[in-house]
């Protein structure tokens, strides 16, 4: 157990109701104090010391209670204050891409609980999507929404928004309980007080960001610590709580075997501790097995589902790993074998199931579902390609904050280790650094190393408080130490302090990046689709934008995408935007049955790199100058679809047009436009000059552009294809009738807006 004899949260709290108790503040004072209150009448026998105990025992754990209940207000308090901007008229706008989805998927289940969604056609369309999300956290925000009788879609959108911060405050609680139990009452409150302000942990607990990423969080905490106490307490019907917990994380979350390899990996090094001591691993296997036996038990019913193949698949081996463990574990004790047989015995073990596995595998599946977790976490196809798949050290400066709490944890760690380490103490130090791995291999993992650094660098601060204690300068200058220490304890909370609170001063990035509006706009003014509510076939057609914008067509815009946050359709956008001719952009736009594209600004410049990942194509052939707010294009990425869409407003272009284009609030601000894809009007006729056809548009923002189109004759005769009319369907709209010149001779003519959609002809003869 640590213990800080000069600073600690608890040791302040104590301290305060101490110094309340001797003035009065709740009654008589303590006797022997020193207050103004009336004096002790020393003819009345002192409470014994029993009794002095006793009230003393009772006030730390008020002291302690209060600890965490402020700590879990303040964790509750921050991560309510997105709430600010994200609550609107019409409902909530959600933090993070996929909360949108999560949120379209509460609603399916509203309709049909307790059934979820499992097939969109409004996904990769036209050809739809099958859903591998396990239900739970989206039936857990459905089924509270029935049973508080929400009755509109803001009502359940409100239940939705703050399901995360509530997840969250029970992830605290639960830290405090876990370390506290491994390191004692201090390291408990510190640690409870860091992950509070942590803003790794906030940025996925927070008010309108309804993902499973925080339950996830929380049910691995409880899993360790229900471990933790079965192991400290010999008390095995805590494992079978971790068990249904284990089963419950897979319920939650497809990528639970990464988190049962950190259990079994535990187990192998706890069992392989005791053989360093020589002692029995009956007890280390029983708990893993009961734990493992459990969640198999609670995973049957639904076993061959696609969702929760991988878990089942994932906990039966965990059971037959820890049992053959265990024999192993036994007979390596029994005949006295020194212990580095034992890793070495598991090892030749894990490489021949492997060999069966790869064996069997057109029979099982175990293989290809193992190598597809591999390349999930190392080096699949979607490393780079999403920022939050990227490995740590890609994305992370060293000097920042993160990194100093960071650098904070990783001095933690020097607690941890030590000769007479205990078997709870082992599994958290297994826990850590395979989460710390899991972090560094994609940084979307910090916010489960989040609950690990909280205690890290929880145990970095105590331990150096221990040692300026024992120091010999700290007892010469003892209240000079203590202002040092409270420094440092300043110290361990001011990056985390200032990065959370930078982090909750903007907005929904949909907000952000301007797109709710035009969204808004794509709703009331393109025809409705069909199905949106029951997504079982196609709708009529289907909107084009990059996969980071996907979720957020669907939900606001109530309408089909190629592409969305899950990557479906994405090489085929990539393939669209960057197509080098029209002919080619069109046969992506035919084959996906498109009818509106949207683009932006940041698709130009930071997301460019992100597009040309998903193609075979060398970023430097877009960009001459790549660093610096403004890169320069190269004149190839000027003739791609993207540029000629969103920079020449579809110039020369013969299917698409520009029909809507958000506010541009300064040079710097990202502009969203919306593109219609028509048949174009065919102005046709007899010509021996080439031709320029030109119409002057202006948009519905009011900026005026000129459409012009180019073509030569052939054997006397030309055709025009264009994409305008000049109608005024749209706030974008001609201004005037088109003029075509061919040579010295030139003429108006007016295209209506059914000659552009329907592909007529119009005849022209010079």
């Amino acid at each position: 157990m640590v213990r800080s004899a000069l600073i600690s949260p608890s040791h302040f709290l104590l301290s305060a109701t101490l110094l309340a108790y001797q003035t009065n503040f709740f009654g008589p004072e303590l006797p022997g104090s020193r207050g103004r209150s009336q004096p002790v009448n020393i003819s009345q026998p002192l409470p014994d010391l029993e009794n002095r105990r006793a009230q003393h025992l009772d006030l730390d754990k008020r002291c302690e209670f209060a600890g965490i209940f402020v700590a879990a207000t303040l964790g509750f308090v921050l991560r309510m204050i997105p709430l600010r901007s994200a609550i609107t008229d019409g409902g909530v706008l959600f933090y993070g891409s996929d909360s949108f989805y999560h949120m379209r998927r509460v609603f399916y289940t509203i309709d049909h609980f307790p059934h979820t969604l499992w097939f969109d056609s409004y996904l990769n369309y036209p050809h739809g999507m099958n859903l591998t999300w396990p239900p739970l956290f989206d039936q857990f925000i459905a089924g509270i929404s029935l049973i508080l009788g929400a009755n509109t879609p803001k009502s359940t959108e409100l239940i939705g928004a703050i399901v995360p911060p509530i997840l969250g405050v029970v992830t605290i609680v639960a830290l405090y309980l876990l370390a506290k139990e491994l390191f004692g009452r201090d390291a408990g409150l510190l640690s409870a007080f860091l992950l509070a302000i942590s803003p790794q942990h906030a940025s996925v607990s927070a008010f309108g960001r309804p993902d499973h990423h925080v339950l996830e969080t929380l049910l691995m905490v409880s899993i360790i610590l229900f471990l933790v106490i079965a192991f400290k307490r010999r008390d095995n019907r805590t494992a079978v709580i971790s068990g249904v917990l284990i089963a419950t994380l897979a319920y939650t979350w497809i990528g639970t075997p990464i988190y049962l390899g950190i259990l079994l990996t535990s187990a192998m090094s706890l069992m392989t501790l005791d053989l360093i001591r020589w002692d029995s691993s009956k007890h280390t296997w029983q708990i893993f097995a009961i734990s493992f036996g459990t969640a198999f038990a609670f995973l049957l019913p639904y076993w061959n589902e696609p969702w929760l193949r991988p878990s089942f698949f994932a906990v039966l081996g965990g059971v037959v790993f820890v049992l053959v463990l265990g024999l192993l574990s036994g007979q390596l004790m029994k005949k006295g074998v020194a212990w580095p047989f034992f890793p070495l015995a598991v090892l030749i073990l894990v490489y021949c199931f492997f060999i069966f596995a790869n064996a069997s595998d057109p029979v099982t599946g175990i293989y290809t579902l193992f190598r597809a977790g591999l390349d999930y976490l190392f080096g699949g196809e979607l490393s780079y390609k999403v920022s939050e798949a990227t490995p740590l050290y890609a994305v992370m400066n060293p000097i920042s904050m993160l990194g100093l709490n960071l650098m904070l944890a990783i001095m933690g760690l020097a607690y941890i280790w030590r000769s007479n380490i205990t078997r709870s103490e082992l599994l958290f130090l297994i826990w850590t650094l395979l989460a710390l791995g899991l972090a560094v291999a994609q940084n979307r993992f910090l916010y489960l190393f989040s609950a690990n650094m909280s205690i890290l660098i929880a145990l970095f601060f105590l331990r150096a408080t221990e040692i300026a204690k024992k120091s010999s300068w700290s007892k010469k200058n003892s209240e000079t130490s203590k202002f040092l220490v409270l420094a440092l304890l300043i110290f361990i909370f001011l990056p985390s302090s200032i990065s959370v609170m930078s982090a909750f001063g903007a907005s929904p990035r949909i907000v952000q990046d301007g797109w709710l509006e035009p969204l808004m706009w794509l709703q009331e003014n393109t025809p409705e689709t069909s199905g949106f509510g029951d997504p079982k076939t196609a709708a009529e057609y289907g909107v084009l934008s990059w996969w980071d914008c996907g979720n957020w067509i669907l939900y606001e815009a109530q309408r089909p995408v190629v592409a969305n946050n899950f990557q479906a359709g994405a090489k085929d956008a990539a393939k669209f935007f960057l197509a080098k001719d029209e002919a080619l952009a069109e046969e992506v736009l035919s084959t996906r049955h498109v009818r509106y594209v949207i683009t932006d600004s940041e698709m130009l410049y930071a997301g460019l790199p992100g597009i040309v990942l998903w193609t075979d194509q060398d970023i430097s052939n877009l960009f001459l100058i790549q660093d610096g707010p403004n890169p320069e294009h190269t004149s190839k990425f000027m003739r791609t679809t993207l540029a000629r869409c969103h920079i020449f407003d579809c110039d020369g272009m013969e299917h698409l047009r520009l029909i809507y284009e958000s506010r541009k609030e300064s040079p710097q601000s990202n502009q969203v436009k919306i593109f219609e894809r028509v048949r174009g009007a065919r102005i046709t006729g007899t010509a021996k000059s080439p031709l320029t056809a030109t119409l002057n548009v202006t948009t519905n923002q009011g900026r005026h552009f000129e459409y012009t189109c180019h073509k030569s004759p052939h054997s006397g005769r030309y055709e025009i294809v264009v994409p305008y009319s000049t109608d005024e369907r749209y706030g974008t709209c001609a201004i005037e009738l088109y003029k075509i010149v061919s040579g010295n001779s030139s003429k108006n003519i007016m295209v209506g807006e059914d000659d552009v959609i329907l592909g007529r002809t119009i005849e022209l003869n010079f």
